[in-house]
């Protein structure tokens, strides 16, 4: 099989998954890497062989609860949502095997930890024309807006690339650092992620100047994204892709599931049977932690 026709073939493979989108790059290293000293910035650290990336991405911009705006129910993110908190895995399986089954390595990226990581995501999307890099750091897509989650493939097929990157979109645009309540974004294209509200729900050390801009969010924050034009579109009326079918159908008993009344009594045992499935990595601890806080934010909207 010629490495055209797997290209193809592959593309053909994502139409009839769950995958949105895919895209081919080299994989010489990413000399513009923040963190020098992370096995993320040069492919072949991960791979010795590595000439291609595949990356894929999945829409989930349909992911939404409705009830978000009560603050009687606790508010999560739509990447929270879909499973694929931590990278998208499993959908990439039926593209590695195909190309061990035409004789060449694939490895998988899973980001479950620091160490298993092997790619970052967002640049090697930007490199193979999916996106940019926006002002809040996160990926943009003309079509997708921020809201795709990603997954990556090393491997040492040499395929042709024939994409040229997508320019910067954000102009003079700086809406996203503007929302953020927590001056996270005080750079362009840099995430300060010590100030990020996100990863404060995430960590033992919850600042007192989260817990005053966090009301009902019990894990994850979209504050940036919800305030990005490239988002306005799938936030009114978001694309019907076989996630967000599917989720729609699921709605009814997220929101009863997140009514804080109730979600405050949820043991751990409830918790890691509910929501372990989403792979999330968040222990019980800190999430009840954050569930507490958004249950009292609601009582004194109340007063």
């Amino acid at each position: 099989m010629t490495l055209e026709k797997l290209k193809t073939k592959i593309k053909q493979l994502t139409d009839t998954g769950q995958i949105d989108v895919v895209g081919f790059s080299d994989a010489s290293p990413f000399n513009d890497y923040a963190w020098q000293q992370s096995k993320r910035r040069a492919p072949h650290l991960s791979l010795w062989e590595a000439t291609s990336i595949i990356i894929a991405g999945i829409y989930i911009g349909g992911l939404k609860l409705p009830v978000w705006d009560n603050l009687w129910y606790g508010r999560t993110s739509r990447l929270y949502l879909s499973g694929y908190f931590l990278d998208v895995v499993e959908p990439m399986q039926p593209i590695a095997a195909l190309l061990r089954d035409a004789g060449y390595q694939a490895l998988v990226c899973d980001g479950s930890s620091q160490e298993s990581s092997i790619l970052p995501l967002k640049l090697a999307a930007v490199r193979s024309g999916i996106g940019w890099q926006g002002k809040h750091s996160l990926l943009i897509s003309k079509k997708f807006g921020t809201f795709l989650a990603l997954g990556g493939i090393l491997t040492n097929a040499e395929f042709n690339f024939s994409h040229t990157e997508e320019p910067n979109r954000c102009r003079e645009c700086n809406q996203c650092q503007q929302a953020c309540p927590v001056g996270a974004l005080q750079k362009p294209y840099v995430l300060n992620m010590k100030k990020c509200m996100s990863y404060r729900m995430q960590i033992d050390k919850m600042p007192d100047r989260v817990k005053a801009v966090m009301q009902n969010r019990v894990a994850d924050c979209e504050i940036c994204q919800d305030a990005c034009p490239w988002n306005a579109k799938h936030i009114k009326r978001p694309l019907q892709t076989p996630l967000t079918k599917s989720f729609q159908n699921d709605i009814g008993t997220w929101e009863s599931f997140f009514h804080l009344p109730a979600l405050i009594n949820l043991t751990e045992e409830e918790y890691i049977k509910q929501l372990g499935h989403l792979n999330t990595d968040i222990p019980y601890t800190l999430f009840h932690r954050n569930v507490t806080l958004a249950f009292e934010n609601a009582k004194k909207q109340e007063r």
